[in-house]
């Protein structure tokens, strides 16, 4: 079933998308709302909100437009 993304839910991707990796993210919001959020939801999301991330394993750096 499709969740909505609640207000809290997208300003905790906005604040932590540069800090964490999209696994770890997933994993602690998940904790904070008693719901699982899995990582694909979260990248979906941050993407459709248009964070984007550097490509690399393991790397958490947001990319700013030039």
């Amino acid at each position: 079933m499709n969740q909505v993304w609640t207000p809290f839910e997208e300003q905790f991707i906005r604040e932590n998308a540069a800090n964490v990796t999209d696994e770890v993210g997933a994993a602690q919001l998940s904790q904070i709302v008693r719901r699982t959020i899995s990582i694909h939801s979260w990248r979906k999301k941050r993407q459709k909100m248009g964070i984007r991330k550097a490509q690399g394993r393991g790397v958490c750096a947001v990319v700013t437009k030039k």
